[in-house]
């Protein structure tokens, strides 16, 4: 499966943003700095995904980001679908390779709504601390 650098960025960004779920609102650009991410490409990616319900966004001074779900309730389903319209739906015209391909996607259907949010904080945190070097 080949994802798109906006849904590659919507993922690492709900990376950082689970790790410090219990911190509240997050800014972007604490979250490109931590990341190494665009702060405009994820200005143009938050809308897609508030609108979704995934993030909550409030303004001002401590204004920021948020989940709108604990990172246990975050699939990778809910991520990926938001900006990969048609993931998997693909039809030729041809019975058998369109069946064949119906099963792939509910396969990888099945397989996204498994893995959370959470799975892949934690994840992150198993490859941080295997970048440990003295």
């Amino acid at each position: 499966m080949k994802l798109s650098s906006k849904t590659i960025t919507a993922i690492k960004m709900f990376i950082d943003l689970g790790e410090h779920y219990e911190d509240g609102y997050i800014s972007l650009v604490d979250i490109a700095n931590r990341k190494e991410l665009s702060k405009k490409f994820l200005e143009q990616i938050v809308p897609l995904y508030k609108a979704s319900g995934l993030l909550l966004g409030t303004r001002g001074n401590q204004g920021g980001y948020r989940l709108a779900k604990s990172p246990n309730e975050v699939t990778l389903k809910d991520i990926i679908y938001v900006s990969e319209i048609g993931l998997g739906k693909e039809n030729v015209g041809y019975a058998p390779i369109d069946d064949f391909l119906n099963q792939i996607d509910k396969h990888l259907e099945i397989y996204l709504e498994k893995k959370t949010l959470a799975n892949l904080v934690e994840s992150a945190k198993e490859s941080y601390s295997n970048d440990y070097i003295i």
